[in-house]
């Protein structure tokens, strides 16, 4: 009983360990290319130069939240926090 109850106990650590690994390295690989440009015209906006593409913002959600994305990264007051 106590072989099994080790092998469970291995078997999940390594599932957690997995999933958090493989997760956020597919987060940072999943970024389309829409999501970048729209992350670095959000930065761009945070640090005092608004850019924004009105049509990929209105028309392209990856654009969209790639560039509230870069917006808040970029932000100076939110650095400090």
């Amino acid at each position: 009983m106590r072989k099994i109850t080790n092998i469970v106990f291995m078997a999940s650590v390594a599932i957690f360990f997995t999933a958090c690994t493989s997760s956020s390295i597919s987060l940072m690989e999943s970024k389309s290319p829409s999501f970048k440009v729209g992350e670095k015209d959000g930065c761009k906006t945070a640090t005092g130069e608004y850019t924004k593409n009105s049509d990929a913002f209105n028309d392209d959600k990856e654009y969209q939240e790639g560039w509230f994305a870069g917006r808040k990264n970029c932000n100076p007051s939110q650095k400090n926090n």
